[in-house]
């Protein structure tokens, strides 16, 4: 089945849009070795936007862990279809519990990730 341009993909009762058309060169410069995690311990490490957003291969999502670091991913990394990447992932899952969060242990980390240490915390703090 086809709408305007877009392929629709029927499998056991789900619909999927085809929307690889728009996404299609994004991948080229990502960063996709799954293992890459880079741990920022000291202030004058710490990366600018621009330099944060290379490293990822996209648009930055920062999240804020209880004890004050600060984690860099990138914000389309599972729809782009990037690799786990374990460490990131092993840290989340040690971080955050189902009691308290709502994907908790259930959610995942892919693509290039940077952990910025509290202490470390200077740009990316404000």
């Amino acid at each position: 089945m086809r709408i305007v341009g877009v392929d629709i993909i029927e499998l056991k009762g789900l619909t999927m849009l085809d929307l690889s058309y728009i996404i299609q060169d994004m991948t080229t410069d990502i960063n996709t070795k799954a293992s890459e995690f880079k741990i920022i311990e000291d202030s004058k490490d710490e990366p600018d936007l621009k330099a944060a957003q290379e490293f990822v291969g996209g648009y930055v999502e920062g999240i804020t862990f209880p004890n004050g670091d600060y984690l860099i991913i990138n914000e389309e990394g599972k729809l782009m279809g990037l690799p786990l990447n374990p460490e990131a992932t092993t840290l989340w899952k040690a971080t955050f519990d189902n009691d308290n969060y709502v994907t908790g242990r259930n959610d995942f980390v892919v693509g290039p990730a940077i952990l910025i240490k509290k202490d470390a915390l200077k740009i990316w703090a404000s």
